[in-house]
C-alpha cells in the first residue's frame, strides 16, 4: 500500500525539501494523504483532476497549487505526456516560525502563508512565468534553492489566487483527530472490499455511533456518501488510465452492483461510466 501520511523531517539545517518526479521516478502519494508541511506542486503540462474536500477542479495544461498542512488530497501527477514532471516543495512550520517570521522583511509573505490553508490554485499565465525557475531549483545547492523558494513565495505573495478550493481552514479539524490517519489508511487499503461502518468503528476503536458522529464532525459527511465519493474517483482514474471494461471496473472499486454503481457515478458526476470514458478521450486524443 503506497503511503497515507509523510512526514517531512525537518531541522535547523533543514527546513525545506524539493522534490522531482517524472515518468522515471513517479509520485508515490497517489492515494488520499496528508502532510504536516506546506506544499507547493509544479506540474508542467497534461491534464488532470484536483479533489479537495469533495470540490473538483480539472486542469488541462498543467498546474500549480499551494496548500497548507493536513488537507487530506490525492495525488496530482499525471501521465497524459512523457516529458511531464512534478516538481514538489514542502516546508514546514519550522521554516515558517524560524525564518519567515523571524524577519520583518518577510510579514507580506505571511498572508500567503495563512491563505494556504484552503488551497490555492494559480492560473496559467503565472505558471507559466514561473516554470524556469521551478526547473532549475531542482539542481540547485540548498542556499540557491533557499533564496528560490523565497523569490517564489514572493511572487506568489503578489498574485491572486485563480481559485480558493475550499472555504475556510480545515486543517485544524483533521490535525487534532488522532484517528484521522487510520481513517485514511482503513479506506485505501479496502475500498475494494465490502466496508460496513462497523467494520471502521471497530478499526479505530469506537462504537458505531460515536464513529458516524466524529466523522461526520470531521469531514460534514456521513462515511457512506464519503466512501462512495472515493470508489467513483478510484473508477475514473481507471476509466481514464486503462482500457478495463466496466464490469472489472465495478469490481476493483468495491461495489457488487454495476447497476448500482453506474446510478452513484451517475449522480455524483452527471454522466454514465462509459460517457466519461468516451468524453475523456476525446478531449484528450
Amino acid at each position: 500500500m503506497k503511503a497515507l501520511y509523510k512526514h517531512i523531517p525537518y531541522s535547523f539545517e533543514n527546513s525545506f525539501q524539493v522534490e522531482k518526479f517524472d515518468q522515471n521516478l513517479l509520485c508515490t502519494h497517489n492515494d488520499l494523504h496528508f502532510h504536516d508541511s506546506y506544499e507547493i506542486v509544479f506540474i508542467k503540462n497534461g491534464s488532470g483532476k484536483i479533489t479537495i474536500e469533495g470540490n473538483e477542479v480539472n486542469y488541462n495544461d498543467g498546474v500549480l497549487v499551494f496548500l497548507g498542512p493536513y488537507i487530506p488530497h490525492f495525488g496530482f501527477s499525471n501521465r497524459t505526456f512523457k516529458d511531464n514532471y512534478e516538481i514538489v516543495i514542502h516546508f514546514g512550520d519550522v521554516f515558517v516560525e524560524q525564518r519567515l517570521k523571524l524577519f520583518p522583511e518577510f510579514r507580506d509573505l505571511l498572508p500567503l502563508i495563512q491563505k494556504s490553508k484552503q488551497f490555492l490554485i494559480f492560473d496559467a499565465e503565472l505558471k507559466e512565468e514561473l516554470t524556469l525557475l521551478f526547473k532549475e531549483i531542482i539542481n540547485m545547492n540548498p542556499t540557491m534553492q533557499l533564496i528560490s523558494l523565497f523569490n517564489l513565495l514572493y511572487e506568489l505573495s503578489k498574485a491572486v489566487p485563480q481559485k480558493k478550493l475550499i472555504k475556510k481552514d480545515v486543517s485544524k479539524r483533521y490535525a487534532q483527530n488522532k484517528q484521522v490517519k487510520k481513517i485514511f489508511e482503513f479506506i485505501n487499503k479496502n475500498y475494494q472490499h465490502k466496508i460496513s461502518t462497523k467494520d471502521i468503528a471497530m478499526h479505530v476503536g469506537l462504537t458505531t455511533n460515536s464513529f458516524c458522529r466524529m466523522f461526520k464532525a470531521l469531514t460534514k459527511k456521513s462515511f457512506i456518501t464519503y466512501l462512495n465519493e472515493y470508489r467513483i474517483n478510484r473508477a475514473m482514474k481507471l476509466l481514464e488510465e486503462t482500457d478495463d471494461n466496466i464490469s472489472e471496473i465495478v469490481y476493483k472499486c468495491g461495489y457488487e452492483n454495476l447497476s448500482y454503481f453506474s446510478k452513484t457515478f451517475s449522480q455524483l458526476k452527471g454522466c454514465k461510466p462509459i460517457e466519461y470514458r468516451k468524453n475523456y478521450r476525446q478531449e484528450h486524443a
